[in-house]
C-alpha cells in the first residue's frame, strides 16, 4: 500500500515537473535567443522602419527580427490588401497624367473631323501639334520613372550592403565557415556588377529607347521602329544573361561549401562528444541549442531583410504598373477617335516605360536570392549535422 501510494504521488507530481521543465526550457530559449540578438550591430539600420500589414505599430530591424524570431506571424490577406490599396492610391494620382494624354488627342480629332478638310496641310500641323502637347508629359514622365528607379537601385543597395553581412556573420555563427568565405566575394562581386550595370547601363539603354521613340513618332521622315525595338531586345537579353550567370554561379557553389560545413561540423561534434571525458556530452548539447537559436535568429533577420527590400521596392514598382496601365487604358479609350500614329506612340512608350519596372525587378530579385541562399546554406548546414 505504501508502495502504491509513492507510486501515485510520483505521478501527480509528473505534469507540474514537466511544465516547469517546459516553462524553464522556453525561458533557456529566450534568454539565447536575446543574446543572440543583442550581439548584432544594428546601428547602421536605426533610420529604416517598418509598417507591416496587420501589425499595430511601426517597427525597427532589431524589433522586427526579435518579433519574428518569437513567432509573431504575417499576415499574407493583409500583404494583398495593402498592396493592392497602393495601387488603388497610385491610380488615383494619375488623373492628371489621363487627362494630359486624353484631352489633346480628343481636340485634335474634334478639329480634324469637323474643321479641317482631308489632305488638308493644316490637318498634319495639328497631328503634329497634337503629339508634341502629348509628348512633354510623356518626357516628363520618363525622367520621374528614371529618377525614381535609379533611387531605388540605391536604396536597395544601401539597405542589403548593411544587412548581408550581418547574414554571413550569423551563417559563419552556426557553422558556414566555407559558407560564408566563399559567399563574401561572391556576393560583393556579382552583386556590385549586377547593381552597376543596371543603374549606369541599362537605365541609360533605357532612356536611348524613349529618345528614339520620340524622334521615330514625331517625324514622318525618320523611320527608327527597327531601333527601338533593337534597343528594347537589348535591355532585355542584357538583364536575362547577366542575371542567369549570377544564379547559376550562386546555386552551385552555395550547396557544395554547405555539404562540406555540414561534414566538417558533424565530424567536430562526434569528436567533442566521444574524446573529451565527463562533460562531452553536455558541451555538444549546449553548443546545439546554442546554434538552434542562432539559426532561429538568422531566418529571422532573414525575413526582416526581405521585408526592408520589399518596402524599397513595393511603392516605385507599385507606381511605374499604375503608369503603364494608365497609359494603355487611355490608349485603349482613344483607338476609336484617335490617329492610329498617336495610338502607336503611347503604346510604344508604355513598353518603354515597362523596361524600368524590369530592372527594379531584376536586381530586388537578385537580393531576394541572396538572402534565400544564405538562409538556404545556414538551414542545410545545420540538417547536414
Amino acid at each position: 500500500m505504501l508502495a502504491l501510494l509513492a507510486l501515485a504521488a510520483a505521478l501527480c507530481c509528473l505534469p507540474a515537473g514537466a511544465a516547469a521543465e517546459d516553462a524553464g526550457g522556453a525561458a533557456d530559449m529566450r534568454e539565447a535567443l536575446d543574446e543572440v540578438v543583442s550581439g548584432l550591430d544594428f546601428s547602421g539600420l536605426e533610420d529604416v522602419e517598418l509598417t507591416l500589414p496587420g501589425w499595430p505599430r511601426t517597427l525597427g530591424v532589431e524589433e522586427a527580427v526579435r518579433a519574428i524570431a518569437s513567432g509573431e506571424a504575417l499576415s499574407a490577406e493583409d500583404m494583398v490588401a495593402s498592396a493592392l490599396g497602393l495601387f488603388f492610391d497610385a491610380l488615383s494620382g494619375l488623373g492628371a497624367l489621363m487627362l494630359s494624354l486624353m484631352l489633346p488627342v480628343l481636340l485634335a480629332s474634334l478639329l480634324s473631323h469637323t474643321l479641317v478638310a482631308e489632305g488638308d496641310s493644316l490637318g498634319s500641323l495639328v497631328r503634329s501639334v497634337c503629339f508634341v502637347l502629348i509628348l512633354i508629359p510623356i518626357v516628363l514622365l520618363v525622367i520621374g520613372e528614371l529618377e525614381h528607379a535609379r533611387e531605388t537601385i540605391v536604396a536597395m543597395t544601401t539597405r542589403m550592403e548593411k544587412m548581408l553581412p550581418m547574414l554571413l556573420a550569423l551563417l559563419t555563427a552556426v557553422g558556414g565557415n566555407a559558407s560564408s568565405a566563399f559567399l563574401h566575394p561572391v556576393v560583393v562581386a556579382a552583386s556590385g556588377s549586377m547593381v552597376f550595370l543596371a543603374r549606369e547601363v541599362i537605365l541609360r539603354l533605357v532612356m536611348c529607347t524613349c529618345a528614339v521613340t520620340a524622334v521615330n513618332h514625331l517625324s514622318d521622315r525618320a523611320h527608327l521602329t527597327r531601333m527601338a525595338q533593337l534597343l528594347r531586345s537589348a535591355v532585355c537579353w542584357l538583364l536575362g544573361v547577366s542575371f542567369t550567370v549570377f544564379l547559376g554561379a550562386m546555386s552551385l557553389q552555395g550547396v557544395c561549401s554547405a555539404s562540406i560545413d555540414g561534414v566538417a561540423i558533424r565530424a567536430a561534434k562526434y569528436a567533442v562528444d566521444n574524446f573529451v571525458p565527463v562533460v562531452g556530452g553536455m558541451f555538444s548539447d549546449t553548443m546545439d541549442t546554442l546554434v538552434g537559436c542562432t539559426l532561429i535568429v538568422k531566418n529571422a533577420l532573414g525575413v526582416a531583410a526581405v521585408l526592408v527590400l520589399g518596402a524599397v521596392i513595393l511603392g516605385p514598382m507599385i507606381r511605374t504598373l499604375a503608369v503603364v496601365f494608365v497609359m494603355k487604358l487611355s490608349a485603349a479609350l482613344l483607338e476609336p477617335v484617335a490617329d492610329a500614329e498617336v495610338i502607336g506612340a503611347i503604346g510604344d512608350f508604355s513598353r518603354t516605360i515597362v523596361l524600368f519596372l524590369i530592372t527594379m525587378l531584376c536586381v530586388g530579385t537578385m537580393y531576394f536570392l541572396l538572402i534565400v541562399q544564405m538562409l538556404l546554406v545556414g538551414n542545410l548546414t545545420v540538417m547536414l549535422r
